[in-house]
This record gives C-alpha cells, structure tokens and sequence, in this order.
C-alpha cells in the first residue's frame, strides 16, 4: 500500500508525457498538410474571383466542402497518416472537376462575344496607355497562352502588315490582369508572348525581326478588380522598334 501513490505519481508522469508528445505530434501533422491547404485555399479565392460560385457552382461547392474535409482531418493526429492518399488524392478529383467546368464556362463566353477591339474605350483605359499600334493586340482566356479562335482574324492582319514592312522589328509584350502571384504571372506573360512570336514565324515571319517581353501583371492597361477590366489586360502588346 505504501507504494500506491508513488506508482499514482509514476502514471500520472506517464500520462503528461503521452499528452505533451501527442500535441507535438499532431502540430507536427498539420504543419506537414499546410501547403496542400493554402494551395486549395487559394485556387478557391481565384475561382470565386473569377465568377465559380455562379459558372461552376455544384463544382466549387463540392471543392470548398472538400477543403473543409482536408482541414478536419490535418488537425487528426494520425502518425501514418499519407498526405498524398488523405488530401491529395480525395480532394485532386474535386479541384479538377471545378477546374475543367471553369474552362469549359469561359470556352463558351468567349465564343458568345464579340471579339474584343484592339484597344478600350478612352474613359475606362489608363492615362499612360501604350502608343496606338498599327497591329493589334491578341487577347487570351484566363490562364491561358494558347491562341483563341476569335483572334486568328487579327493575328492574320498583322502578319499581313510585317509583310508589307519588311524592314520593321517588333517588340511582343505579354501581359496578365491582376490574378495570381507576380511570379506565375511573369511565367504566363513570356509564354503568352512566345505563342504569338511562334504564329508569327510559323507564317513567315522571321525570328530575328521580333523580340518578347513579359510585364506580368504589372503594367495593367485598364485599371479595374472584375472582369470587365481583366479582359483587357491578359494580352499580348506590340511595340515596333
């Protein structure tokens, strides 16, 4: 009997250490899941940005309620819990599923416009706007650099216009609306510039004579936080030399 309290003092030791390492542990869990969650945080908060809760809304819905699900189950200690099987691999589905509906939404608002004048209106562009050009801007759909159906027209006309001035250099500024990091952007400008430099060259026009840029989402040429402004900034500018 003498020694019951002291085994008492023995467990309850035991028992502390068990909760603090526990704790450890399962801040250690959640700390392991935090880059898929901000990841799917912030693929989230562009697609509501870019309308998903009307164009894609059985999508995004099924997208937050998984990302609700992942945040649950980080906060779950579980020492041989798989990252890639618990989050990547239940939430990967859901994400894709509201990726191709936003693409496919934005497909079809494209075709459903007129395709947009080489520059905007004066009021809604920037006072510092780029000089006019004798070739027109390419626009292109949201996180995308390939060449829309709606701009061959005019990717065509100024192919027809370098062919008539033979002697002339151009420079393509890709650009992006406000969307995203500096850094992706940057990378998404440069390939929007590359595919039109590509077209050029692919019709004859020679790759010595043009030379690409990207401003990413730094130099917006129209001032705006919806759509009505994005539009005009995802495009590729030219600048004769």
């Amino acid at each position: 009997m003498n020694g019951s309290p002291k085994r008492d003092r023995v467990i309850q030791l035991a028992l502390l250490v068990a909760s603090v390492a526990l704790t450890i542990a399962g801040c250690a869990t959640t700390a392991s899941y935090r880059p898929e969650l901000d990841g799917m945080k912030t693929t989230l908060t562009e697609a509501k940005a870019a309308g998903a809760a009307t164009r894609a809304p059985e999508e995004f819905a099924a997208a937050e309620a998984c990302l609700d699900w992942a945040t649950h189950e980080a906060t779950e200690f579980n020492p041989f819990a798989d990252p890639d099987a618990r989050i990547r691999g239940k939430c990967q589905s859901a994400f894709a599923a509201l990726r191709d509906k936003m693409a496919a939404t934005q497909g079809r608002r494209a075709a459903e416009v007129v395709s947009p004048p080489a520059t905007p209106q004066p009021e809604t562009a920037r006072a510092e706007a780029p000089q006019a050009s004798p070739l027109q801007d390419i626009f292109f759909d949201f996180d995308r650099s390939s060449i829309r159906a709606d701009m061959k027209n005019g990717l065509a006309k100024n192919v027809r216009w370098l062919k008539v001035h033979p002697e002339t250099s151009i420079v393509i500024e890709g650009h992006c609306d406000e969307r995203g990091t500096v850094e992706y952007n940057q990378g998404l400008g440069q390939r929007r510039a590359a595919s039109v430099k590509n077209r050029l060259v692919a019709a004859g026009i020679s790759a010595k004579r043009i030379n690409v840029v990207s401003y990413g989402k730094e130099r917006p040429f129209v001032e705006g936080h919806d759509e009505s402004a994005w539009k005009w900034n995802r495009r590729a500018h030219f600048v004769l030399q």
